[in-house]
């Protein structure tokens, strides 16, 4: 027989299909040469249910492929390869068998071994503290693998010494059906030789549990995964077909920017229900007071110019400054859309209950409607900067948010533009505010109070913000 490296070379020269662990072989025979008599006639392709490849020749073929599927389990050589996967190295046979291949023979009866090869893939350095901090933020992970069973445990108990490693291969899938499959497929955490259909069938059978699912790989085996998860990501160094079809490709190929996906996510989600909150209380307070004074029989209650700085203090400089902010906090499982409505609901016709109030009585007792106006006017102004605080108490404590230099900074802004505006004569003629008395705006500041603390009451005990329980902040 000729020489073993030589004929794996000429097996790699041969062979149509290409991977990294081709690659990896070539490079550790460079300096090796193919046999040049031998001339292929052909070739058994790769494939999920086979796990080899075979190159055919006149009088033999070259085969290269999993263990369990070439080897007895009885034999020297198993064994061998059992000592190997037991110390996480990806192992592979290569062999042959004399004479042409042939479909109906028992492969494991004709093949003759001829190498074990044991491949040693590290851990990239940032995967254990990635995985670490996700499962803080409890996110279980699972692996799933075309490697071996012992292979792939012995790898995930050197990336996490604590982990609980309960393997499951797919010819053992194969044989369960319905709710026996099921059960094994929520019930293990490491999938070891599985086919791409079955990679699919385990992320639709967690999402199926009501699981959000994020797939990660690099290959054209992982595409129908990536496709159904609830999130795909894909390396840059993988397959064009598995990044054309991922949400997501990490360019730097690197574990690490996962949890900066997830902070980014979470700041994004934060941000974007912070600025609803603030667009949808102040549209239902204007309508819903804009009706109940109608239904009263009162005069229009707001002033276009008025409605302008309003704008401008309360929804539009508030909005492009908290869009900025760093949210870390874990997000709820309750609806965002529902939860969304329901506070800005509450808050908004709160706030239309303390203007109709407060516009009745100023109507009322005032012969001037440009002074009612800018009774409500002030009201809109210190119930906007209340609001904040509410929106910022669905996450943190009230000692919290008097923390974070952004709100604060804010707060003071807001205030203090209001004040400019109405101490100031030429910014009053302006924008049409009458000068307020100072009795008058102390009772809106303190009308105003008294019924954003009655909101915050009403808020709380439908547990939508927090006051004085334990907050969700990232410590």
């Amino acid at each position: 027989m000729q020489n073993t490296r030589q004929l794996l070379k000429t097996f790699l020269r041969d062979v149509t299909q290409k991977n990294k662990l081709n690659e990896a072989l070539e490079f550790f025979l460079k300096e090796t040469n193919p046999l040049s008599e031998f001339k292929k006639i052909d070739e058994i392709p790769f494939s999920s249910d086979r796990k080899y490849s075979a190159c055919i020749y006149n009088d033999l073929t070259l085969i290269l492929g999993a263990p369990e599927m070439l080897l007895n389990k009885e034999s020297a050589e198993f064994k061998q390869v059992q000592i190997y996967t037991n110390e996480s190295y990806r192992v592979v046979t290569f062999g042959f068998i004399e004479g042409k291949y042939d479909k109906k023979i028992d492969i494991k009866e004709k093949f003759k071994p001829l190498a074990i090869i044991a491949i040693d893939d590290p851990i990239r350095e940032e995967t254990p503290g990635t995985l670490a901090e996700l499962l803080k933020e409890n996110i279980q992970y699972i692996i799933i693998s075309g490697d071996s069973p012992d292979t792939v445990s012995a790898i995930a108990k050197k990336i996490n010494s604590d982990y609980p490693a309960n393997p499951i291969s797919g010819d053992e899938l194969d044989k369960l059906e319905d709710g026996a499959l099921e059960e094994a497929i929520l019930s293990h955490n490491i999938f070891a030789r599985i086919k791409p259909q079955q990679k699919q069938l385990i992320v639709r059978t967690l999402k199926k549990n009501k699981l959000f699912t994020i797939m990660i790989g690099d290959g054209v085996n992982d595409v129908l995964a990536i496709k159904e998860s609830d999130l795909g990501v894909a390396m840059n160094g993988g397959s064009s077909m598995a990044k054309d079809v991922a949400d997501v490709v990490l360019l730097n190929n690197s574990f690490s920017t996962l949890p900066i996906l997830l902070y980014e996510g979470r700041r994004i989600v934060a941000n974007i229900q912070t600025i609803a909150n603030i667009y949808l209380i102040k549209n239902i307070s204007s309508i819903a007071a804009i009706l109940m004074l109608g239904f009263i029989g009162l005069r229009f209650p707001f002033d276009p110019r008025h409605v302008e700085i309003a704008g401008f203090i309360v929804i539009g400089f508030p909005s492009f400054v908290l869009a900025f902010e760093n949210h870390k906090f874990k997000t709820g499982s309750e609806g965002f859309i529902k939860k969304l409505l329901l506070f800005s609901g509450i808050v908004g016709f709160g706030n239309a209950i303390i203007y109709t109030i407060l516009f009745t009585y100023y109507d009322i007792t005032s012969e001037k409607l440009l002074y009612s106006r800018s009774m409500l006017l002030s009201s809109v102004i210190f119930l906007g900067i209340n609001n904040i605080i509410l929106i910022y108490l669905q996450h943190y404590r009230f000692s919290e948010i008097f923390r974070r230099k952004i709100v604060v900074g804010l707060l003071v802004f807001m205030q203090t533009t209001f004040l400019v505006s109405i101490m100031i004569p030429f910014i009053r003629d302006i924008f049409g505010i009458t000068k307020i008395s100072v009795l008058d705006f102390i009772l809106s500041f303190v009308f105003s109070l008294i019924g954003s603390m009655t909101i915050a009451f009403i808020l709380k005990n439908n547990r939508l913000i927090l006051v004085n329980e334990k907050s969700n902040k990232d410590e």
